[in-house]
């Protein structure tokens, strides 16, 4: 399981780094590299709190397969029309469920993994979300078996 985890953060590490022009080799901005690796940690939050949600409500009909597990999840939650729940950005979306994302609910593993980057990360963030940061199919390539 932890090289799933492994995985995923790195690919997400990658993806935020590209879309946001943030060098990870050669000279590098620290700063901006504790940006991207929080923000990794926090897709990757993401990414975990689906999946269990994945594995709690899919079927074998629909296993809410990508971002329908974000959908599924904020219309149980809210009961918002699908129409506004498609229109959430990535900012909106993390908004909206900042109660739920804690790196002490997710699967042990998972918690310790993710709360060990952050413990060796700056505390800066970038100020805004791209909607581009978080891939809700990234997440399935790597998490295939998330225990109870």
């Amino acid at each position: 399981m932890i090289v799933g985890i492994a995985h995923l953060f790195n690919q997400t590490k990658e993806n935020i780094a590209a879309i946001r022009g943030v060098k990870v080799s050669g000279f590098v901005d620290s700063n901006e590299i504790a940006c991207v690796n929080n923000r990794a940690v926090q897709v990757c939050t993401l990414d975990f709190l689906l999946e269990l949600h994945r594995k709690k409500y899919g079927n074998n009909c629909n296993g809410l397969n990508g971002i329908q597990a974000l959908h599924h999840k904020l219309l149980m939650k809210y009961q918002w029309p699908p129409s506004v729940i498609r229109g959430l950005s990535l900012s909106d979306i993390f908004l909206s469920l900042h109660d739920e994302l804690q790196l002490e609910s997710l699967p042990e593993d998972a918690g310790r993994y993710l709360l060990q980057i952050t413990r060796t990360q700056y505390p800066i963030n970038f100020p805004d979300y791209l909607d581009g940061e978080w891939d809700p199919n990234l997440s399935q390539r790597f998490l295939t078996e998330i225990p109870d």
